[in-house]
Parts: structure tokens; C-alpha cells; sequence
């Protein structure tokens, strides 16, 4: 798998609220102060609303002055457990481990780079799946619903027992010969 998707995108940001596992995750070009704090103000602060606190692992991305700033603005706080340790944010490492594995299932080739089109795939799959402890996904937690899955959007027919489905069959069968 190529690293670098067809439109120069290397990493993902993601940002997770810890209560309910919801996930956030996108696609970016460089993973500066500069480009985390876009994609927290953009994909997190103007679709869910502003953040209390922001739990980082110290990285230097996540220190800079883009960062100090927005956090200021937004008047969170910003915990950072220890320096630079990624493990010790189990729940994003967990995540990202998630996301990599469904991506992986959907790339064909080595030679294949549109890997970033998929992240969203698997946000949405990730944010679909019910949590053990609460037996509720993370959607059901964020938007008080089940969404309903592409699959299920499938035009249904006005069947419903198995009698009639029968009486159906044959109905189609005597249009396709006539």
C-alpha cells in the first residue's frame, strides 16, 4: 500500500470523545500544529459544538502555537498525561489500529493509493459498532439514534410472509413468459 495517496495525503488526524467513543478521522497532508488545529476546528468544534478539554499525547503537533491558540479560544484546557508517549492514549491507538485494518481489507494492490478515500469507510464502521461496556454504538450515544446502514436503504418489497412471497414469485415468472 502506498503511503502517500494520488492526492499527496500521508497521515490521519483523528480526535475521539472518550465518554462515548465517537471517532473523527481525516485524511491530511502534513501533520503540523497548523493542520491539526483546521481539522479540530472544522471536523470537530463546528459539527459537535466547542471541547472542554483536549487529552493529547504530547506530540509536537499537538503542542504547537495553532494549538495553544485555539485552545485559548476556545477556552478548553489541554492535558497531556506524559511527554511523548503515544500509549498512553490507548483509546486513539486502539482506533487508529481499527481504522488501518479496515483500510487494508478494501486495498487490491501494493501499487494502490487511494487509501485516504476509505478512512471515512471506516469511521463510519468504527462509529457504527456497538461498545460491550454499554451495548450501544457510538452514533447511538452521540445522535440519541441508530443510523441506518447504505445496506438497509435497498428498496424493500411490500412482501411479508412467506406465503405471499410464493404467490409473488409466480406472478413474475407468468410476466417474464407472457
Amino acid at each position: 500500500m502506498s503511503v502517500i495517496d494520488g492526492q499527496g495525503r500521508r497521515y490521519v488526524v483523528a480526535a475521539l470523545e472518550y465518554v462515548t467513543r465517537y471517532a473523527v478521522a481525516v485524511a491530511v497532508v502534513d501533520h503540523t500544529a497548523d493542520s491539526v488545529a483546521e481539522f479540530l476546528m472544522k471536523n470537530v468544534v463546528l459539527r459537535f459544538g466547542t471541547f472542554r478539554e483536549l487529552l493529547t499525547d504530547g506530540a509536537p503537533e499537538l503542542t504547537g502555537r495553532a494549538i495553544e491558540q485555539l485552545i485559548v479560544l476556545l477556552q478548553a484546557r489541554q492535558t497531556n498525561p506524559v511527554p511523548y508517549r503515544p500509549q498512553m492514549i490507548g483509546l486513539v491507538e486502539r482506533y487508529h489500529r481499527t481504522w488501518k485494518d479496515c483500510v487494508a481489507t478494501f486495498m487490491q494492490s501494493e501499487e494502490q493509493n487511494d487509501w485516504s478515500m476509505w478512512v471515512d469507510f471506516a469511521t463510519y464502521a468504527y462509529n457504527s459498532g456497538q461498545h460491550s461496556t454499554v451495548a450501544l454504538s457510538p452514533n447511538e450515544l452521540v445522535m440519541g439514534r441508530r443510523l441506518r446502514p447504505p445496506n438497509e436503504l435497498l428498496r424493500s418489497t411490500a412482501v411479508t410472509e412467506a406465503g405471499e412471497l410464493s404467490a409473488y414469485h409466480k406472478k413474475l415468472v407468468a410476466a417474464m413468459e407472457a
